[in-house]
């Protein structure tokens, strides 16, 4: 089972501010400028910045998780403004191997955190044969069905409003956003 997520990540507060939020969303710079990498579990991690994965001349991102239940995550948080957000991104999510048992996905979540740093709720862009997550109040789910490189966009106003109801917007004053890679069972 492995599986890699490529992305180049735009985070834009509302159009009135036109504002970048993520710092270094283009990985042009290190990837410790802007993010913070974590590992779990066990068997092979690994975060790669190069120009080869896609035909443009650009830094993209691998976020690699290989073997045992355990991830891989590239993630930063960013005080927000309000929640007139837009996320903009391009993936190539890819998976191989897995089971029911034991299921392989490559994700881009974006966290939503009070002023506490408690996480209020998540949605998540995910690429996976055998995922069982499930939508609720505090997640939002958008499977990708084809793995190949594609352009990606995510209104936070409206997913709040439509997909997580759970999810008071008044209270959100940070965003995470998170390329993940998991391997999940056993």
């Amino acid at each position: 089972m492995r599986k890699l997520v490529l992305i180049p990540v735009l985070l834009l507060a509302a159009a009135a501010f036109g504002q970048e939020l993520l710092v270094n969303g283009d990985f042009e710079q290190d990837l410790t400028i802007g993010w913070t990498r974590l590992d779990s579990g066990s068997g092979t991690h690994d975060v790669v910045r190069d120009p080869g994965y896609q035909p443009d001349p650009d830094n993209e991102v691998f976020v690699y998780q290989y073997d045992n239940p355990g991830s891989t995550t590239l993630i930063q948080t960013v005080d927000v403004p309000c929640p007139l957000l837009q996320l903009s991104f391009q993936a190539c999510f890819v998976e191989s191997g897995g089971s029911s048992t034991c299921w392989p996905a490559a994700c881009v979540s974006v966290f939503y955190y009070d002023a506490t740093d408690a996480v209020l709720g998540e949605s998540k862009f995910y690429y996976s044969t055998y995922a069982t997550w499930t939508p609720s109040p505090t997640l939002g789910l958008h499977q990708i069905t084809t793995p190949d490189w594609n352009d990606y966009s995510l209104n936070i106003q409206e997913e709040l409003a439509t997909n997580l109801t759970g999810v008071d917007p008044a209270q959100v004053t940070k965003v995470g956003v998170a390329l993940v890679s998991y391997t999940t069972g056993g």
